[in-house]
């Protein structure tokens, strides 16, 4: 399988994610935080800017513009808790200098590397709920984008910063979000969470 065909599974599998996500909002099966949505919504805008400015699109990346868009807004209409704290302030001032970074220099490998440091930054609030309680997150979701995620890697043809970082930092914060998910299905957790249902 060629490069294209995965780069077409990339975004494939990146957007069917966010279908069941939003069904999700929609029937309280997930609690995301918005704060962190909005601040990965920005970033990658950003990122696929500078992917467009020199001609290296990445297929997924378009899929979670609109798929955070989409996210955004159902948690909006399901009136979900913002939860803007000081780090999202801090996520998108490192995008507003990436982007006036891109602007005085004309290099948007600058952009896209500030934004995906944001990018890791702003991750941090979602893993951390991600940790304290697993079932915040639906699984399938990112089950799927973890997939994008992987054929977006396969579908790389030039290693430089707009070709070809994205695609593996995305990939690595996706591994690690479904490894914290899959905790809830861990029997010590499922014992553990019995034993507090039956005292309640």
């Amino acid at each position: 399988m060629g490069s294209s065909q995965f780069a077409i599974l990339s975004f494939v599998f990146s957007a069917f994610a966010y279908i069941p996500y939003v069904r999700g909002v929609f029937k309280s099966k997930t609690r995301p935080t918005i704060s962190t949505w909005i601040s990965w919504c920005l970033m990658d805008g950003v990122v696929l800017a500078g992917m467009v400015a020199q001609h290296q699109i990445a297929w997924q990346m378009i899929a979670y513009v609109l798929g955070c868009l989409a996210v955004i807004s159902a948690s909006l209409y399901c009136n979900a808790t913002l939860g803007w704290k000081n780090l999202d302030t801090y996520c998108v001032g490192i995008v507003a200098v990436a982007v006036c970074s891109w602007a005085i220099t004309g290099d948007p490998d600058l952009a896209i590397v500030f934004s995906l440091v944001a990018a890791i930054v702003g991750s941090v609030p979602m893993m951390v709920n991600s940790w304290k309680d697993p079932a915040n997150e639906m699984l399938m979701p990112w089950l799927f984008i973890m997939a994008g995620g992987i054929c977006g890697v396969l579908a790389i043809t030039e290693y430089t910063i707009a070709g070809a970082a994205t695609q593996w930092v995305f990939l690595a914060v996706q591994v690690i979000f479904v490894a914290l998910i899959t905790r809830k299905f861990s029997p010590s957790r499922s014992k553990l969470m019995s034993q507090v249902l039956m005292r309640d």
